[in-house]
């Protein structure tokens, strides 16, 4: 009886955003209905406010870190910056094969890493297309190159999934780097399945995956979670460069280029710097500067110098940033609640012991729903753990698993779908059928990865 209560804030979200309800109207239900099913799981006063002061500061900088992505992800449209990074990929590409392996595994990841929000998409297609792939293969090779996404954004749906599980969060970065071979292996078959290419292109594909799985690997152990995915597709997108530039024997770079590259390096060396510096000399402040919303401001400010009418950019991602940061900020809520209150204890309970193989399905489901880690994270971290806990399996697998799942799930959100077909074909409104193909290719994907890491979990974590 506990188990079906506790289930009631997350079947009203879901059912919501079935309905094709708004993410945050869908969030804010979930959040009141957990406030009222909380009477029934009785806790003192004093676990709330010792959970609270833990927690909210973290729903602060993830809503900080939205903000400000996505008003740099505004600024370097009107500044023109994507299109000169897109431009150059394109005429140093020698072959189509390896420029999408460099737009999947390199550009696509680093836009999706700084930025969030499925942006990377939206870098990558017009390339995609640039380099001759149809419409269709535009679309879901765009899709795939969310293969960073628990980085994206500097990584605040891992940030949430490690608080309401009690997690280190860059151990559990480094956790999901290696779990997250499974994906990028399932994601590079399908790249080579779509492009069919020779076996010299293949083995570029190949080798372009695999250099950004260990870049995020090694800048995980080395750095920590929150700069691991643009430092890992960076090194892809500098070595294919390098590559392409000694077989043309010209870089292709360009003043303009620099100065779109500006913002980038700026955040990317910023927040390296500050980390050390942190790491070095701990305190409040050099943790407020180390935080990646303090870099991203920085490189919103960067990036403002070039924009003319920056004010109304500015104004504009507000507007658009109000709903994405209350329904954020309201799954979190959502999840805290449930997390304190032990309803995500209840609804794992109910869990068979050592079913260990549905937990990356529960996470994919609510970022498909969703359309992102964050809130898949903080619907079912809660309950992840508490199913580890009773199979007595490590639950920062199990919660890195979930994140591997549900962060590469997210390509396989309708609106994201829709919007990658969009994308790729400017000639009018997308068409039903090209949407309905590679939305079912994207779950496709989803389902199988989830499938994967659920079997790892299962029998050999």
């Amino acid at each position: 009886m506990l188990a079906m209560l506790a289930l009631g804030p997350i079947l009203v979200a879901i059912i919501l955003l079935l309905f094709k309800q708004r993410a945050w109207v869908s969030a804010i239900a979930g959040t009141v209905v957990a406030l009222i099913v909380a009477f029934a799981f009785p806790t003192p006063a004093s676990v709330w406010v010792d959970s609270g002061i833990d927690y909210f500061p973290l729903i602060l900088e993830v809503a900080l870190i939205l903000l400000f992505g996505m008003l740099l992800a505004r600024l370097l449209e009107a500044a023109g910056s994507m299109s000169q990074i897109s431009s150059w990929v394109w005429s140093q590409s020698p072959s189509r094969p390896l420029g999408v392996a460099l737009v999947v595994f390199g550009l696509v990841p680093f836009a999706e890493s700084v930025t969030g929000f499925g942006i990377g998409v939206t870098v990558g297609v017009p390339v995609l297309r640039h380099l001759g792939c149809t419409l269709r293969q535009s679309a879901i090779l765009g899709l795939l190159g969310l293969i960073a996404v628990p980085w994206g954004a500097l990584g605040p749906g891992t940030t949430v999934a490690a608080a309401l599980a009690g997690l280190d969060v860059d151990e559990l970065g480094l956790a999901t780097a290696w779990l997250n071979a499974i994906p990028v292996i399932i994601v590079t078959i399908a790249v080579v399945a779509i492009m069919r290419p020779g076996p010299a292109s293949a083995l570029g594909i190949i080798g372009a995956a695999a250099l950004m799985w260990a870049g995020i690997l090694g800048a995980s152990i080395f750095v920590g979670m929150a700069p691991a995915g643009i430092i890992g597709s960076l090194i892809v997108i500098i070595a294919m460069g390098a590559l392409f530039a000694l077989r043309r024997r010209t870089t292709g770079f360009s003043r303009s280029l620099g100065r779109a590259a500006l913002p980038y390096a700026s955040l990317t060396l910023g927040l390296l710097l500050a980390r050390a510096l942190h790491s070095a000399l701990p305190s409040l402040l050099t943790q407020i500067i180390a935080s990646p919303p303090f870099w991203l401001a920085v490189a919103c400010l960067i990036a403002a110098i070039s924009v003319a009418g920056r004010r109304s950019v500015a104004a504009s991602a507000a507007r658009s940033w109000v709903p994405i940061g209350v329904g954020t900020a309201a799954f979190m809520v959502m999840g805290w609640i449930m997390t304190t209150t032990g309803m995500s204890a209840a609804i794992g309970a109910a869990i068979p012991a050592g079913l260990l193989v549905l937990t990356p399905l529960l996470n994919s489901a609510g970022a498909v729903l969703t359309g992102s880690n964050t809130g898949a994270n903080s619907m079912f971290t809660g309950t992840l753990t508490a199913v580890a806990t009773a199979s007595q399996a490590s639950a920062l697998q199990v919660v890195a698993a979930g994140n591997a799942a549900g962060s590469l799930a997210a390509l396989a959100a309708p609106p994201r779908v829709a919007m990658a077909v969009q994308m790729a074909d400017s000639s009018g409104p997308a068409s039903a059928r090209d949407i309905s193909w590679a939305q079912g290719r994207a779950l496709a994907v989803a389902g199988i990865n989830a499938m994967c890491l659920g079997l790892w979990i299962q029998f050999f974590a």
